[in-house]
């Protein structure tokens, strides 16, 4: 019991060290879960053990209890008839009563050290569940704050998305008048087109005065 005692004083001494050394890396926290998750699982296996043995130890109790009692009963009977068979069926029974005695001692520290390895394994679940609940949160917080970087470095004067694109399209321009994509036009055809459109003009308000005029004399 005192092997299973110090074995579980120390895994819970090597669960909190694990604790403190987790830093905000992701990876560190899955190795450091991982550990902690395997020494959580062998000390639950360790307890169902524990607690079987309690069991048997107990019904071992109840069957001592019982043989005590039979040998008695049997010490009565034969006390009439055969004293010396009456005397061993005391001795019997007095040797069961000690035997009985033994064990409700040990299982006395049996159950002791069973509820501390149950609270012992309890601590190591409760410190997984924490570390797990700060994996998660670290790991919410490193996508925020990687997010929000994203954003800052293309909003920075450094990496302005609209300087980038006017540059580019002055870029693009200058492409278009070396090739002679961009012309000037024809400047006769334009001089036509301005004078068309005057007369066009022209006629309009004409056709607007008329009947204004027209209005006017109804």
């Amino acid at each position: 019991m005192q092997r299973i005692r110090l074995w579980t004083t120390s895994l819970v001494s090597r669960v909190d060290g694990m604790v403190s050394r987790i830093e905000n890396h992701e990876a560190l926290a899955d190795s450091a879960i991982r550990d902690v998750r395997r020494a959580a699982a062998r000390a639950t296996v360790q307890l169902r053990r524990v607690r079987a043995d309690g069991a048997r130890q107990r019904d071992r109790l109840g069957s001592l209890h019982e043989e005590e009692r039979a040998w008695e009963e049997r010490a009565l009977r034969s006390a009439s008839g055969d004293r010396e068979k009456a005397l061993e069926c005391v001795r019997r029974g007095k040797r069961a009563a000690r035997q009985a005695r033994e064990l409700a001692r040990r299982i006395e520290e049996h159950e002791r050290v069973e509820k501390q390895l149950a609270a012992d394994v309890a601590r190591v679940e409760d410190r997984l569940g924490e570390l797990e609940q700060q994996r998660n949160v670290l790991v919410t917080r490193q996508s925020r704050a990687q997010a929000l970087g994203s954003v800052r470095d293309a909003e920075s004067p450094h990496a302005d998305v609209s300087e980038v694109f006017g540059r580019w399209e002055t870029r693009v321009a200058e492409n278009e008048f070396e090739g002679g994509c961009l012309h000037t036009g024809d400047a006769l055809a334009a001089e036509f087109e301005e004078e068309e459109e005057d007369a066009s003009l022209a006629a309009d308000l004409d056709a607007l005065l008329e009947r204004q005029g027209a209005r006017e004399e109804a």
